[in-house]
C-alpha cells in the first residue's frame, strides 16, 4: 500500500523574534508570577519539574518553582539542588500551607493522593494531581467534591489528551466525513514498571498503586476511548496475574458506548526487552484512523473511502497540539515549539501549559476531576466484571 504524506511545515513558520514571543507568551496570575509547589520529587515529579522549568526558559509562562516536598531527604535535596529551589519540606502540610505557593502539584504514589489533594484544596491552592486520581471511583468522587466545595481549579495527569496525533485525529474528524463510529481498539504494552530504570518499585504494591496495568497505566486508554466514542453503557473485562505480583499485569475489556459503539482494550505489562508501544485504531463507516505511539516510532495514518491513505508524521501533527493550546507557531521561537511538542517529557510540558494558562485566563480545565471520575467509574466496572465474570452496566 502506498501512503501519501503531507508536506513538512516550513521552517519560516517560526519567524517572530524571541522578544515578541516573550511578550505574547508570558502569563500572570493577578499580575503576579505563577508560584508552584510540588510534592513527590521522584521520577514523575522530576519530569514535571523539568517541564515547568522548560516552559519558563522558553518564555511561555512566567512561572517559578518555589517549594518542594518529599519524605526522602536525599531525594528532596537532590531535586532542590537540581532545580535551584530553596524551600524544601518533608511534610506536605507545610508546603500546602506556604503562602508563597499558588499551585500544588501532587506527584506521589496513588495512596497519598486523598490526604494531599484535600489538604491543598482546603488551603485554597490550585491543584494538579497525577493519575490515577485515587484507588477507586468513590475516592475520586470525594476529591472532586472537595475541590468543588473549596472553589479551586483541579486537573489530572491524563496526559494523552495532549498527544499531537490524538489531537490531529480529533481535527480530522471535525473536518472530514468519516461516517458513524463502528469500532475502536487500543493495544497497550509496556515493560513491567518495577525495577526498571524509568519507573518505581511501588507500582508493584497494590496498597500503594491500587492496581496494575488497568488502573495505573491504561486509565489513559480508557479516558481516550471515552473522549473519542462517548459515554459508556456496559463493560466486560478479564484481568490476569501472570508474574505473581500484587497487581494485575494483563487486562482485556469490551466496552459498549452510548448508541451501540464498541471499543476494546488490551493492556499488558510484560518482562520483554522491547520498546513500550501503544497502538490505537478507530474504524468508521467511511474511514479509518490508526495511531502508533511506539517509543521512537510515532505516526498517524488515515484512509477515507474512495481516497488514497495518508500518513502523518510528528512535525505536521505538532500544529494540532499548538493550536489546541491556543498558541500560534508564528509567534513562537523554535525553542518554545520544541518545549511544547517534545515527546521526551511525554507531553507533560504541554499539559502544564494548558493547566497553568487556564488558571490565568479563567478557561475551563481539561482534563479535570470530572473526567478522572468518569475514567475511574469505568475502571471500577472493569474490575467488578472480572471478579464476577459478567458484564457490568453503568447506565
Amino acid at each position: 500500500m502506498t501512503f501519501h504524506t503531507e508536506p513538512s511545515i516550513a521552517e519560516d513558520s517560526y519567524i517572530i523574534p524571541v522578544e515578541l514571543m516573550l511578550a505574547k507568551g508570558s502569563l500572570l496570575i493577578n499580575g503576579q508570577q505563577i508560584r508552584v509547589g510540588l510534592i513527590g520529587t521522584g521520577n514523575i515529579g522530576k519530569i514535571h519539574l523539568s517541564g515547568i522549568a522548560a516552559l519558563k526558559e522558553a518564555g511561555l509562562l512566567n512561572v517559578e518553582i518555589v517549594a518542594l516536598c518529599d519524605i526522602d531527604h536525599e531525594v528532596l535535596q537532590s531535586a532542590g539542588d537540581l532545580f535551584e529551589v530553596k524551600k524544601l519540606y518533608e511534610d506536605f502540610k507545610d508546603l500546602v500551607n506556604d503562602d508563597d505557593v499558588d499551585v500544588v502539584y501532587v506527584c506521589t504514589p496513588t495512596n497519598k493522593h486523598m490526604d494531599m489533594v484535600q489538604a491543598a484544596a482546603r488551603a485554597k491552592k490550585q491543584i494538579f494531581c497525577e493519575k490515577p486520581l485515587a484507588h477507586s471511583c468513590p475516592q475520586a468522587r470525594t476529591l472532586q467534591a472537595v475541590t468543588q466545595d473549596q472553589g479551586v481549579n483541579a486537573t489530572v495527569g491524563l496526559v494523552l489528551r495532549f498527544d499531537q496525533f490524538l489531537l490531529y485525529a480529533k481535527k480530522l474528524l471535525q473536518e472530514n466525513d468519516f461516517g458513524k463510529p463502528m469500532l475502536a481498539h487500543i493495544r497497550d504494552d509496556q515493560r513491567f514498571p518495577v525495577d526498571y530504570s524509568y519507573y518505581s518499585k511501588w507500582r508493584g504494591e497494590k496498597a500503594l498503586a491500587g492496581g496494575g496495568t488497568l488502573i495505573e497505566h491504561s486509565i489513559h486508554d480508557i479516558d481516550i476511548l471515552r473522549w473519542f466514542f462517548g459515554e459508556v453503557e456496559t463493560v466486560f473485562a478479564k484481568v490476569s496475574n501472570f508474574y505473581g505480583r500484587e497487581v494485575e499485569d494483563h487486562a482485556s475489556l469490551i466496552i459498549t458506548h452510548v448508541d451501540g459503539k464498541v471499543s476494546t482494550l488490551d493492556s499488558i505489562w510484560h518482562w520483554i526487552d522491547r520498546p513500550n508501544e501503544r497502538a490505537i485504531e478507530f474504524f468508521f463507516e467511511k474511514g479509518y484512523i490508526g495511531i502508533r505511539l511506539e517509543s521512537g516510532k510515532r505516526y498517524l495514518e488515515y484512509h477515507l473511502k474512495d481516497q488514497d491513505p495518508v500518513r502523518i508524521w510528528q512535525e505536521n501533527a505538532d500544529i494540532a497540539l499548538i493550536e489546541n493550546l491556543g498558541l500560534h507557531s508564528r509567534n513562537m521561537s523554535p525553542e518554545a515549539v520544541e518545549t511544547i511538542t517534545s515527546v521526551g517529557t511525554e507531553r507533560y510540558a504541554a499539559l502544564s501549559y494548558s493547566f497553568l494558562s487556564s488558571i490565568q485566563t479563567g478557561q475551563p480545565l481539561s482534563p479535570n476531576f470530572v473526567d478522572a471520575v468518569a475514567a475511574h467509574r469505568i475502571v471500577d466496572a472493569a474490575y467488578e466484571s472480572a471478579n464476577k465474570d459478567r458484564q457490568v452496566d453503568l447506565l
